[in-house]
Formats: structure tokens, C-alpha cells, sequence
């Protein structure tokens, strides 16, 4: 999910399907979230990554 608040906000939350979110996973996520961020000349700082499983709720 997607949320664009301005171009220096922008909140996106991954609800990962097939296994649970444990910090292990979610560190791994955000790791690769972030190598793209970077390999696009993006600014990190503009987004707010939130990673969660089945069990979280769509909140921000």
C-alpha cells in the first residue's frame, strides 16, 4: 500500500502473504526497499516504510 502525502512524504506499508513479519524478514524487506530507493536516486528520507503479515491492519 501506498499512501502520498507530498513529495517528501510518502508512507508505504508492505503486508507480506506468505510468512510472518518477524524482525528478521522485516529488516530484509526494508533492505531491499531501500537499495531501490537508492539505485533510483531517491531521497530515503522522504519515506516512511512500515512492513507487517496477515495480522496487522491497514493503519499507518
Amino acid at each position: 500500500m501506498v499512501a502520498v502525502y507530498s513529495s517528501d512524504d510518502i508512507q508505504v506499508k508492505y503486508v507480506l502473504e506468505n510468512k510472518g513479519a518477524t524482525e528478521f524478514v522485516q529488516e530484509e524487506v526494508k533492505s531491499i526497499f531501500y537499495e531501490s530507493v537508492e539505485n533510483y536516486n531517491l531521497d530515503s528520507n522522504s519515506f516512511n516504510l512500515k512492513i507487517g503479515d496477515n495480522n496487522d491492519g491497514p493503519d499507518w
